[in-house]
């Protein structure tokens, strides 16, 4: 890569400029319950991080180049760049890899200079090919506040992850039988059946896979230190467990969801559409921030019990193939 490519190494943006874009694209739900100072701090304590560490962070692009699949390029290729769309304005846009699967790789696109619309699916394609061609990527990844229906009017789009959340107070406010209750967990000793737990899912739908995976053991254990983790019990009996880490996303300060997880026997009976009440019971956030979390669009069961849950679908993920064929 040529670092002194004048497109590739056109100046970054200021914060502010991917702020008020992000913020102006938020879905409706969101702008008309979260007051403009609080949406935009929250969005600058996410896109800080693509702008100020994936896109200028050498060090970290050498960290994510030894361990993603090798391509070849130097460490310098996996920065963000903030390239022209010929529809108008930027993008800032990096190479990804879906799960860091070699056959998965892609071009993820974190911000903008405008809100973007289906008329750019073209252009974001031209970019993809173009400017990040040597990672021969399959698909171009963004963020809308889209709904399902909305992203069928990309051209050649699907959904992938969806974006559901729920004010804690109002989740906190619903009811769960008094079967279903929650218990502090400050170790991983579940961690085998954990696992084992995930191996089944597998086992009966492979595409589970790919919707969702096991967590690292110290990560959760991390959590569990915080408070963030909690099993769940059915009349006393051991089912699964709920948690979550603190986050800013969207526009929203609250929790992402990290797992909401209980084992088949417990399955079937309903209690799957009180685990994010009980989640948010356990949380230690006033009743003005938010549970967050993203739910594969092909996982009917988990995204239908999120809703029934009183959650809210705020725009997600579209995945805009390469080869619209």
């Amino acid at each position: 890569m040529d670092l002194a490519d004048p497109v590739r190494r056109a100046a970054l943006p200021a914060l502010d400029t991917l702020v008020a874009t992000a913020d102006e694209g938020l879905h409706p739900w969101v702008r008309r319950r979260v007051c403009a100072d609080e949406r935009r701090t929250a969005l600058a304590e996410e896109l800080r991080f693509w702008l100020c560490t994936a896109a200028q962070d050498l060090e970290h692009a050498r960290r994510y180049a030894d361990a993603a699949p090798q391509s070849g390029e130097p460490a310098e290729a996996y920065l963000d760049r903030w390239l022209p769309l010929a529809t108008g304005g930027h993008v800032l846009a990096g190479p990804r890899y879906l799960g860091r699967d070699p056959d998965l790789p892609f071009v993820g696109v974190t911000a903008s200079d405008r809100v973007l619309r289906p008329d750019d699916a073209g252009a974001l394609r031209e970019v993809a090919r173009t400017e990040f061609g040597a990672f021969a990527p399959g698909f171009v990844l963004l963020s809308t506040a889209d709904d399902l229906a909305g992203v069928a009017s990309w051209p050649g789009g699907r959904p992938e992850m969806r974006q559901v959340v729920g004010r804690l107070g109002d989740l906190r406010a619903r009811p769960v039988p008094p079967s279903l209750t929650t218990t502090p967990r400050r170790d991983t000793a579940f961690y085998g059946e954990y696992e084992r737990i995930h191996a089944e899912h597998v086992a009966r739908d492979p595409a589970h896979a790919r919707h969702t995976r096991c967590e690292d053991r110290d990560d959760l254990r991390e959590l569990a230190e915080a408070g963030l983790l909690h099993d769940v019990r059915v009349d006393g009996t051991w089912a699964g467990i709920v948690a979550a880490e603190a986050d800013a996303r969207r526009g929203l300060h609250g929790a992402t969801v990290v797992e909401l997880l209980l084992d088949h026997p417990f399955r079937g009976a309903g209690h799957g559409a009180h685990l994010s009440t009980l989640l948010a019971r356990t949380l230690p956030m006033p009743n003005d921030q938010y549970l967050l979390g993203t739910i594969h669009a092909e996982n009917v069961p988990a995204y239908r019990a999120a809703l029934a849950a009183g959650r809210v679908d705020v725009g997600g993920e579209v995945v805009l193939p390469l080869d619209p064929g």
